[in-house]
């Protein structure tokens, strides 16, 4: 049965990444034309080597973030990574992935819930993703109830020009 714990030394390492399975094959993904966005085909797999594993690792202990961990048997299935200092109304989710054998189960679902509940509790009003603009990440965000941003960040819109922004309230 599969847990959402807090990350912390004692159930997370450098090395809890290393066997992670982050490969997703991308087949559709929204782009904007004319103004509003459509699907377009676009194909491609995205994956992480052991290098970027251990970076992600890195990343999500640092004290930059509160991280949510998805576990299966002590083994990472998941995560949610939120930058710890607010953005104006925002609490920013800057990584979730769940691993591939273990999409479609509601691990992303309970981290969302998670990284929701932490931004209640920062006194945050929405949280704000850039998300990757593939169908099936666009499909996950609306379900969990979110949209496109009216007024994005403007820094990190131009940090991932194909990501689509999104909010989600969380109140």
């Amino acid at each position: 049965m599969i847990k959402i714990e807090l990350l912390s030394e004692t159930n997370f390492s450098l090395n809890s990444l290393d066997s992670y399975n982050r490969k997703q094959d991308v087949n559709k993904v929204y782009r904007r034309i004319g103004g509003e966005y459509a699907l377009v085909e676009c194909k491609y797999t995205e994956d992480w080597d052991l290098d970027k594993k251990r970076a992600i690792a890195k990343k999500i202990c640092s004290d930059e973030y509160i991280t949510y961990i998805a576990l299966d048997n002590d083994k990472v299935a998941g995560f949610i990574g939120l930058l710890r200092k607010l953005s104006g109304p925002y609490m920013i989710l800057d990584m979730m992935q769940v691993s591939s054998e273990c999409r479609g189960q509601g691990v992303g679902r309970k981290l969302f819930e998670a990284g929701k509940e932490e931004a209640r509790k920062a006194g945050a009003e929405a949280l704000y993703i850039s998300a990757c603009s593939s169908e099936e990440t666009i499909a996950f965000y609306r379900a969990m109830g979110s949209d496109l941003a009216s007024n994005p960040i403007k820094e990190i819109a131009e940090e991932e020009p194909f990501d689509l922004q999104m909010i989600c309230p969380v109140r």
